[in-house]
């Protein structure tokens, strides 16, 4: 094999220089880099990673002991721990014990003999007689045998109050005779478990009965169980492998029926083949685990970097990671006081978007819970606001969506508004994101309508090229600084000039970034976050729309310098710049994050895996999506909160979510599934918390929003299309703002 002595032969360069370049360090030149990258690659060399931490002085090993991961709650538990640390540099070593304490002693020791950074446990131990010791960073999850070593760490979920939760359904649902079937009652998990159950069933006229065993004997229990002479109406089981036995023995019990299950199970989407899950999020939990085990890392050798002793992990976090039971994911809706009949239909007015896509495939759903129909009407963009326009005088339709920058407009003309005492409302409120209503739902000090397809624009880029060390030292060399997440407008026209072929012809791609002026509002849109960043207003102290501004002047500048780095494409939707970026062309794109899911979808994309993601440069991103309301005109108002408090259900707004649309449900941040396919959905309430779209207009009363943004993307359209020079563009869009927004 090749060494790195055969490599800085080939390359003409130091053993050091050949060093630094493998292990990602020292200052190199981007001409030694390539030699030596050409050099390893001629001569087939391959770096030991292993050695290569061994060689930096850390370990950052995590060695994971499961009972096995064929079972779904521990497989989910592993996919979000190892998703994480590798993702932050962590090597995982996995074993399974089959439950096995022999096989858990012998894991543990081989496993400490590797010096990991943390031991993660799920134990089959009830007691531990002395085996686990402290000063190991052991972190037990689900089980927390007794007699755990002081510095110790126990993740888990409430399972007392997934005991009583479900056993109060139970009681609510009318059932005489339950089943508990609890596997092994010794494990603390499913013992608090019961003891949750029981507590509840003690208090209520159920008779229950307890079925705990050795898992290997669960199949002999669902046996009795479905064999019982009184019958059971209701099983309560600690988990998902419990109803695989029940229904394997249904099997072999002709004539007799299922009893009405209620189960444990990781939050997962695979259908509920028939029983009514409690979900615990496993995959969130490996998350919640893996975060810890890098803070404790970290903060041990900043310690060990400063001279001092080494922390334990008692020091740096408590000794609990406490998960949030996400529960039963579709409780019915509460009753309404005016009965639903096949003959209720409410009328839905909405844009074509992928949102209302999602909706209309679901809507089947509401119709079977509710016997309430659904008409949806979705239109494109510009009929959409002209048929809501009309709707202002006269509407036969129960609830319109518009595009939030009209709310301010047509808001209070077009819809009821709402009392925010109402009980539907209320608990619409808790189910959405909480800094979604000042822009989506309030107009003045009333409260009109409630966010439905929000997104806001987001800073995409090419992580791969941004993290590649040949690159980063070729833009070092260029502009004396590194190449890094563009915090402003000025930094991200100079990494878009680096980007760019016609500037930089060694460029890895052909385009910077990509801009979207085809249709005057998206080029309002799109320019916008330039202006905003500067901090000024676009009112003078008289309340006068001034645009003739050196503010604005610069940000038109900004703006061209940035088209000038793109095709100079005069895209008509969002779709199409966000075409050339997942194809690979271009290195940079800020978008609405409703259409970033195209990058994923796209069958033709380049960069899946590759996608970086941030806040707009300057901070100050543009809100989009729609505000939804109900009409003036509307009579069924109830049927209408009941219509939109069904969307925002966990299980519905994260279907919708699974397809391709946004619902703003503050829930969906702890879906992990959800965020591999869509991980800037992460970043989301962030992004929201800084984004505006409304103006402070008390002291013009004439001023229109949308007209606006309208007169503006005219200019910048002109502007950046060539037509006009931008001077006599702003003077022209300051001469329709005078007309229109004009105070005599």
């Amino acid at each position: 094999m090749p060494t790195i002595k055969d490599i800085a032969v080939r390359a003409g360069v130091s053993h050091g220089t050949v060093s630094n370049v493998l292990n990602k360090r020292g200052n190199v030149s981007a001409e030694k880099i390539q030699l030596v990258e050409q050099a390893a690659r001629e001569l087939g060399y391959k770096i030991n990673a292993q050695a290569q931490q061994l060689r930096a002085g850390a370990t950052r090993k995590v060695c994971v002991i499961l009972p096995g991961i064929g079972i779904c709650r521990y497989s989910d538990f592993y996919t979000g721990l190892e998703e994480t640390l590798r993702s932050h540099g962590f090597e995982l070593e996995l074993t399974c014990t089959d439950h096995l304490v022999h096989n858990e002693k012998y894991a543990v020791k081989k496993a400490l003999s590797r010096n990991p950074a943390a031991l993660v446990i799920i134990s089959s131990m009830v007691r531990n007689k002395g085996f686990y010791t402290e000063g190991n960073h052991l972190v037990f999850v689900e089980q927390k045998p007794k007699n755990l070593p002081k510095d110790a760490v126990v993740a888990a979920f409430d399972y007392e109050k997934a005991g009583r939760d479900m056993a109060a359904r139970c009681v609510r649902q009318g059932y005489k005779n339950i089943a508990i079937l609890c596997g092994n009652s010794n494990d603390s998990n499913r013992k608090t478990f019961v003891n949750g159950a029981v507590s509840v069933l003690d208090d209520s006229d159920c008779e229950y009965r307890c079925f705990a065993c050795d898992d290997e004997m669960s199949l002999l229990e669902s046996f009795y169980i479905l064999n019982e002479k009184a019958g059971f109406d209701g099983v309560i089981a600690a988990g998902e492998e419990d109803v695989r036995f029940l229904k394997k023995a249904l099997d072999y019990c002709p004539g007799r029926s299922m009893p009405d299950v209620y189960a444990l199970c990781s939050k997962n989407m695979a259908p509920a083949e028939g029983i009514i899950r409690y979900s615990l999020n496993y995959r969130q939990l490996g998350r919640r685990t893996a975060e810890y085990i890098m803070r404790d890392y970290q903060g041990r050798e900043e310690e060990k970097a400063a001279g001092s002793l080494e922390l334990d992990g008692s020091q740096i976090q408590p000794a609990m990671i406490r998960m949030e039971n996400e529960g039963f994911l579709a409780e019915p809706l509460p009753s309404m006081a005016v009965s639903a009949s096949h003959a209720d239909t409410i009328h839905f007015l909405t844009i074509q978007n992928s949102t209302s896509q999602a909706i209309r495939f679901l809507l089947p759903k509401f119709s079977q819970e509710t016997g309430i129909r659904v008409n949806m009407i979705s239109v494109a963009y510009d009929e959409l606001h002209t048929m809501a326009e009309a709707c202002c005088q006269n509407s036969s339709y129960d609830l319109i969506r518009i595009d939030m920058a009209w709310l301010s407009e047509l808001g209070k003309r077009l819809y009821q508004p709402l009392d925010e005492n109402a009980e539907a409302v209320k608990r619409l409120k808790t189910r959405i994101l909480p800094n979604l209503f000042k822009n989506y739902s309030r107009i003045g000090e009333g409260f009109y309508a409630f966010p439905l397809d929000a997104c806001v624009q987001m800073f995409f880029y090419r992580k791969d090229l941004f993290e590649n060390e040949l690159i980063k030292r070729e833009y070092f060399e260029t502009y004396k600084k590194k190449l890094q997440i563009p915090k402003d407008f000025a930094a991200y026209n100079e990494i878009a000039r680096f980007f760019s072929r016609k500037y930089n012809p060694d460029s890895p791609t052909r385009f910077g970034t990509a801009v979207t002026f085809g249709r005057t509002f998206l080029a309002g849109c799109d320019f916008l976050p330039r202006y905003r960043a500067g901090g000024k207003s676009i009112f003078d102290p008289n309340g006068r729309v001034n645009i003739l501004t050196g503010e604005m002047r610069e940000a038109f500048e900004s703006y061209l310098e940035t088209c000038s780095c793109s095709n100079g494409e005069m895209y008509q939707w969002w779709q199409e710049s966000t075409r050339q970026f997942s194809e690979g062309d271009t290195a940079m794109h800020i978008v609405f994050s409703n259409y970033a899911s195209s990058m994923i979808r796209d069958l033709g994309s380049r960069i899946m895996g590759k996608v970086g993601y941030a806040n707009v440069p300057g901070g100050q991103p543009l809100l989009g999506g729609g505000a939804v309301g109900l009409s003036v005109s509307s009579s069924r108002r109830e049927q209408s909160l009941r219509f939109l408090e069904w969307l925002y259900r966990r299980d519905i707004a994260e279907m919708i979510c699974y397809m391709g649309g946004y619902i703003g449900s503050r829930e969906i941040a702890d879906n992990l599934e959800i965020q591999k396919r869509y991980p800037w959905m992460e970043h989301m309430e962030q992004a929201f918390s800084s984004g505006w779209r409304h103006y402070h207009t008390d002291g013009n009363p004439n001023f229109r929003e949308f007209a606006f943004e309208d007169i503006l993307g005219k200019a910048v359209r002109s502007a950046a299309s060539g037509t006009q020079d931008a001077e006599t563009a702003l003077r022209r869009a300051q001469q329709e703002c005078d007309r229109l927004f004009g105070r005599e």
